[in-house]
C-alpha cells in the first residue's frame, strides 16, 4: 500500500511538471491568499493557555473565581526614593497614581493603604467605629502612628504595606469578562452533553473564539496603559508590577520581540551560510522562497481558522524553515551531484530525477516527524496541542510546496551551471568517515560511556517551573516579581476553600441583643464562630508554616485584628457578630467578603508564592495542606478546595510529564515502522533508529545535570530531536542502501554515503545550529533554553549519524 501510495504522489508530482507555469501561478495565488488572511493572526497571552483543558481542578477554579473573584488583578508596588512613604508628597503621589489607574477602561477596583481602614491612629472604640474610622486620605490622620499600625498589622502588613513601610502595594481588580464566561460555561455544557446539537455547539465555539481574541486585544491594550501611566512616576519613586495576566502578556510579548528581532537576525545568518555553501543566486533564493511560502500559507489557514499562536506553538515558525530548508538543500545537493555527473543531461529529466531520486527519503522525513509532532495532540494543554497538529499541518503543507515550487521555478530557470566545488571534501565528514571505517568498536564504546552516563541525567530532570525563571534577571517583569516577592509577601496566588457549612439564619435568644438583626446589620455575621474560625485558622497557620509561602490572609486574620478590642483575647462567637455588625459595608467588602461566603458556607484562605526563593515541590506543598486538613482536621475531601494559578500550573506540569511517557515509546516505535517500511530491512531501521534515541536522550539529560527543568517550551526538544533528527538518519540509510548495491564493500558503503549525502547532512545541520544559537541572546529564557538545546539536539543528531549509525552499520549489517 505504501509503495502504491508513493507510486501516485510520484506519478502527481511528474503530471504538474508539464506545466511549471502554471504551477507558480498557482502558488502565488494561494500566497496571495494566505496573506490577505494572516491580517488576522493574533498571539495568545491569556492565563488560560496555561493550564489543561478539561482538568477538574480547573472546573473548581472557575466556580470558586464566580464566587470569589480571582487571580485576574494586578499589583504595582510604589517605593518613593526622595522622601518617606508616610510623608504626605508620596502620599498624594501614590493617591494619583491609583486614581489614574482606576480610569483605565477594563480596571473594576483600585485599592491600596490610601483605603486602610485605620482604628488605631489615634484608637478607635469599637462601637464608633463605624462612624470614626479614618484612612490616610484623611489630613487629620497621624502619620507616625499610621505607619505603626499598618506595619504591624496581621491584615495589611506584607500585603498593602512592606513591613519597613518603604514599600505599598496598589491591587488592581480586573474587571469580568462576563461575556466570555458565559460562553465558555456554554461551550463546556455543550461538550459534555451526549447529545448536543453539533449546529449549536459550532455557533457557541465561533462566538468564544470571537469573544476570546477581543479579551486578548483589550487585555493587553489595559497593561499597555497600566505601562504607561507607571512610567509617569518613575520620577522619585520605584514602580514595579506584576500579576499573572501581566506575565501572562509579557510572555507573550517577549516571544513577538523575538521573533521579529532573532528571526531577522537568523535569516541573514541563512542566507550567508547559504551563499557560502554553494556560491550560487538560485540556491539562496530559492530555499528561502520556499520557506516563505510555506509559513506564509500555514499562517494563513491558522489565520482563517481562528487559531491564536501562544508561547509554545510559536515556535512552529523557525521549525519550518528548518524542515523547509532541509528539503531544499538535500534536492540542492543531489540536483549538483546528477549535473556533475552528466553536464549534458536534459534538464527535464534532470529536474525529474533529482526530485524521484529524493522522493522516497523527503516523504519519510516528513512522515516521522509528524509522527514525533504528532504524539503532543495527546497532551490536553491547549498550547501543545497546538503545536503539534499545527507542525503536522505545517509540515504537510511544506513538503507540497518545495515539491511543486522547486522543480517548476527550476524548470523556468533553465539548467543551472555543473558546481566547481561539489568535488571539495568536508573535512569533518571526511575525518568522522574514517573514524568509523578504523575505530568502530571505539565509537561503540564511546557511544555505551555516554549512554551510562545520559542515564545518570535523566534521572535528574525536573518538572519544577517557577514563572520568575523565565525572564532575564535585567527585565522589567523579572525584577517587580522579585521585588514583590521579598518586600510585599509573594506573586503567585494560591487559595485553599473550605465548605463550613451554609448560613441558615440565627436562632439564639431572643432576649439577647443580637438575636434579631435588621438586614442593615448583617445578619450572615453569626455565621463567623468560634470553631469555624479555628477551622480556618488552623489551616492558615499550616500554610504560614512553609517557607515559600508569603503572606496568607483569611477570616482568622480579621479576627485576630479584632482582638485588640476585647485586651488581645479571642472573641466568642457573640463577641465576633457584634464586631462584624459595626464594619461599614464598605469596610465589610474589603476586609470580609473576599475570606468568607456564609450564604454559600465557604471560607477562602488567600496565599501568595514566593517564586524567588528556593525552589520546592508544588505537588508536594498542596498535598500536604489538602491532607492535614482532610486528617489532622477531620475535614471531608470534597468540603476542602485547593486551587489557584499555581495548582493548574502544577496540573499542568505533571499532564506534561504523564503525556510524554505515555507517548514516548509510541514515538520510538512509529519512528520504526516507518524506518522498516522505506529500507524494507528491520535490522537496518533497528541500527538508524538506536543514534537518535540516544541523541535525544543525552539532550534531556544535560538538561537535567544543568538543571534546566522540562516545561512547555523544552518538553518539545525531545520531540524535535527524534522528529528532525531522523531525517539525517533517513537520508543517510536511504544512501547507504543505494550505495550497497553498487557491489561495494559496507564500509566502502559508508565512505560513499559520507562522501555524497554527509555533505548534506552538514550543510542543513550547520545552518540549523547556526539559526537556533542565535535564540540564546534572548530576554525570554524559554527562547534562550529552546534555542540552545534545538542547536545541541541538532548538533548530537549529526555527530551521531554521522559516526554511531555508520559504526553499528560496518559492525552488525550484513550485504544481502
Amino acid at each position: 500500500m505504501i509503495n502504491v501510495l508513493l507510486t501516485q504522489l510520484s506519478k502527481l508530482f511528474r503530471e504538474l511538471l508539464n506545466y511549471p507555469r502554471t504551477v507558480l501561478v498557482l502558488i502565488l495565488a494561494v500566497s496571495v491568499t494566505a496573506g490577505y488572511f494572516t491580517r488576522d493572526f493574533t498571539f495568545d497571552a491569556s492565563p488560560d493557555t496555561l493550564v489543561v483543558q478539561g482538568d477538574p481542578n480547573l472546573a473548581t477554579y472557575l466556580e470558586m473565581q464566580d464566587l470569589f473573584g480571582g487571580d485576574d488583578f494586578l499589583v504595582f508596588a510604589y517605593s518613593p526614593t526622595e522622601v518617606d512613604m508616610f510623608d504626605r508628597k508620596s502620599l498624594a503621589t501614590l493617591a494619583a497614581l491609583q486614581s489614574e489607574v482606576a480610569d483605565i477602561a477594563g480596571v473594576e477596583k483600585v485599592s491600596s493603604i490610601l483605603d486602610a481602614p485605620l482604628v488605631a491612629s489615634p484608637p478607635v472604640s469599637l462601637e464608633k467605629m463605624s462612624s470614626e474610622f479614618r484612612t490616610l486620605r484623611d489630613e487629620s490622620v497621624d502619620l507616625a502612628l499610621a505607619r505603626t499600625e499598618l506595619t504591624q498589622s496581621p491584615l495589611f502588613r506584607n500585603y498593602l504595606i512592606s513591613e519597613d513601610g518603604e514599600a505599598s502595594v496598589i491591587k488592581i481588580d480586573l474587571e469580568r469578562d462576563e461575556r466570555l464566561s458565559s460562553l465558555r460555561g456554554r461551550r463546556d455544557r455543550l461538550r459534555s452533553a451526549q447529545a448536543a446539537d453539533p449546529v449549536e455547539l459550532d455557533e457557541v465555539e465561533s462566538a468564544y473564539k470571537d469573544a476570546r481574541r477581543d479579551y486578548v486585544e483589550s487585555r493587553q491594550e489595559l497593561i499597555d496603559e497600566v505601562r504607561k501611566i507607571r512610567s509617569k512616576y518613575l520620577n522619585g519613586a520605584e514602580i514595579y508590577i506584576s500579576g499573572v495576566p501581566m506575565i501572562a502578556a509579557d510572555m507573550v510579548e517577549f516571544v513577538k520581540s523575538d521573533l521579529v528581532v532573532f528571526g531577522s537576525l537568523v535569516m541573514v545568518l541563512i542566507v550567508l551560510l547559504l551563499i557560502f555553501f554553494f556560491r550560487r543566486f538560485r540556491w539562496v533564493v530559492l530555499p528561502l522562497l520556499i520557506s516563505g511560502v510555506s509559513i506564509l500559507i500555514t499562517t494563513g489557514i491558522l489565520a482563517f481558522a481562528g487559531k491564536p499562536v501562544t508561547v509554545v506553538s510559536s515556535n512552529f515558525i523557525a521549525l519550518l524553515a528548518i524542515i523547509c530548508i532541509s528539503f531544499s538543500i538535500h534536492l540542492i545537493v543531489r540536483y549538483r551531484e546528477l549535473l556533475t555527473d552528466d553536464p549534458q543531461i536534459n534538464h527535464r529529466d534532470l529536474v525529474i530525477n533529482t526530485m524521484e531520486s529524493k522522493f522516497a527519503p523527503c516523504l519519510y522525513t516528513g512522515l516521522t516527524t509528524m509522527l514525533a509532532f504528532g504524539a503532543m495532540l495527546a497532551s490536553r494543554i491547549v498550547p501543545v496541542e497546538d503545536f503539534g497538529w499545527m507542525m503536522c499541518l505545517g509540515i504537510v503543507i511544506s513538503f507540497f510546496v518545495t515539491y511543486t515550487l522547486f522543480p517548476a521555478a527550476l524548470l523556468v530557470l533553465g539548467k543551472g551551471v555543473p558546481s566547481s566545488t561539489l568535488g571539495n571534501r568536508i573535512e569533518l565528514t571526511r575525518l568522522l568517515s574514517r573514524l568509523c571505517v578504523h575505530h568502530s568498536k571505539k565509537v561503540l564504546a564511546v557511544s555505551l560511556l555516554i549512554v551510562l552516563i545520559a542515564a545518570g541525567g535523566l534521572t535528574r530532570v525536573s518538572f519544577d517551573n517557577r514563572f520568575v525563571d523565565y525572564f532575564a534577571e535585567e527585565t522589567d517583569i523579572y525584577a517587580g516579581m522579585v521585588y514583590i516577592d521579598q518586600h510585599l509577601g509573594g506573586t503567585l496566588p494560591f487559595d485553599i476553600y473550605l465548605d463550613l457549612g451554609e448560613y441558615e439564619g440565627y436562632e439564639g435568644d431572643e432576649a439577647d441583643p443580637f438575636a434579631a438583626p435588621t438586614e442593615e446589620t448583617w445578619p450572615e455575621r453569626y455565621w463567623f464562630t468560634r470553631d469555624r474560625i479555628e477551622t480556618v485558622a488552623a489551616v492558615h497557620e499550616k500554610l504560614v508554616a512553609h517557607a515559600e509561602t508569603g503572606k496568607v490572609l483569611s477570616i482568622s486574620t480579621l479576627e485576630r485584628l479584632a482582638r485588640q478590642f476585647n485586651d488581645g483575647e479571642p472573641l466568642s462567637n457573640l463577641e465576633m457578630a457584634y464586631a462584624l455588625g459595626q464594619l461599614p459595608a464598605g469596610v465589610r467588602e474589603q476586609l470580609v467578603e473576599p475570606y468568607a461566603k456564609p450564604k454559600a458556607g465557604y471560607a477562602n484562605i488567600n496565599a501568595r508564592i514566593k517564586e524567588s526563593g528556593p525552589r520546592f515541590s508544588r505537588t508536594e506543598l498542596i498535598e500536604d495542606i489538602r491532607n492535614y486538613a482532610t486528617g489532622d482536621l477531620g475535614l471531608e475531601a470534597d468540603r476542602v478546595i485547593v486551587t489557584g494559578m499555581m495548582v493548574l500550573f502544577d496540573d499542568m506540569l505533571k499532564q506534561l510529564a504523564d503525556s510524554q511517557r505515555q507517548t514516548l515509546l509510541y514515538v520510538v516505535l512509529a519512528t520504526f515502522v516507518m524506518f522498516a517500511l522505506l529500507l524494507r530491512s528491520p535490522l537496518l531501521a533497528l541500527l538508524a533508529l538506536i543514534p537518535n534515541v540516544i541523541a535525544a536522550a543525552t539532550v534531556i539529560a544535560v538538561m537535567g545535570y544543568a538543571n534546566i527543568p522540562l516545561d512547555m517550551m523544552t518538553i518539545t526538544i525531545a520531540a524535535i530531536c527524534i522528529g528532525i533528527g531522523v531525517d539525517d538518519a533517513i537520508h543517510y540509510s536511504h544512501r547507504f542502501k543505494a550505495e550497497c548495491r553498487d557491489d561495494k564493500t559496507v564500509a566502502q558503503a559508508v565512505e560513499a554515503a559520507h562522501r555524497t549525502i554527509g555533505r548534506a547532512m552538514y550543510f542543513t545541520s550547520t545552518i540549523i545550529i547556526g539559526g537556533f544559537s542565535i535564540l540564546t541572546f534572548s530576554n525570554f529564557l524559554p527562547t534562550v533554553y529552546f534555542g540552545s538545546l534545538t542547536a545541541l539536539a541538532m548538533l548530537l543528531a549529526l555527530l551521531a549519524n554521522l559516526t554511531l549509525l555508520p559504526s553499528l552499520l560496518i559492525r552488525f549489517y550484513r550485504k544481502p
